[in-house]
């Protein structure tokens, strides 16, 4: 039995460390660009032959700045956590795919019809995660082989993400729940 609880505890330790070394900078720069109140449009206000905004006035200039310094920062920590000097870039880059991937998710949510701030419940809380995701499969060779990890990393950043969004919009920096 100790042999089993044993292997369960190393099993767990290896993931929260790879979790941390992957997922924690783009988590923190997809949160970040709520600290600040941007008034420049990525999109510059632009629509799209649909006649829809582009990205709509959530994504900002300011607040995809913010991002990009917190996954550099994160970035910056999380090396030193996992004690690898060169994880500064791959993290920060990380971080920079989350928030693309966030602006995907809004492009595609104006073709929808959504406006800023409607839900689209799984892709408002993983579109960050999934193109993160998809830049580390391409980078590290180690990370393609370890499927059960993000699956149970996008579990796991689901939950947190249902559980900061209530929590920012208690404190009433979000107007909405989700």
């Amino acid at each position: 039995m100790n042999g089993l609880s044993l292997s369960n505890n190393v099993f767990t330790v290896c993931f929260l460390l790879w979790f941390i070394r992957y997922y924690v900078p783009p988590m923190i720069a997809n949160a970040s660009p709520l600290l600040v109140s941007g008034s420049h449009p990525i999109d510059g206000g632009r629509v799209f032959i649909d006649g829809k905004p582009l990205l709509g006035p959530g994504k900002t200039v300011e607040g995809f700045i913010t991002g990009a310094l917190m996954a550099l920062f994160s970035s910056m920590l999380v090396s030193v956590i996992v004690g690898d000097e060169y994880f500064v870039p791959y993290g920060f880059i990380g971080g920079v795919a989350g928030l693309l991937g966030d602006m995907v998710a809004s492009f595609f949510k104006r073709r929808l019809g959504l406006k800023q701030g409607d839900p689209l419940p799984i892709i408002d809380q993983l579109d960050f995660a999934v193109a993160s995701t998809i830049f580390y499969w391409f980078v590290d060779p180690g990370f393609a082989y370890r499927p059960l990890f993000v699956l149970y990393a996008f579990i796991i950043i689901l939950v947190l993400h249902i559980v900061t969004n209530n929590i920012a919009y208690y404190m009433g920096v979000k107007d909405r729940r989700w």
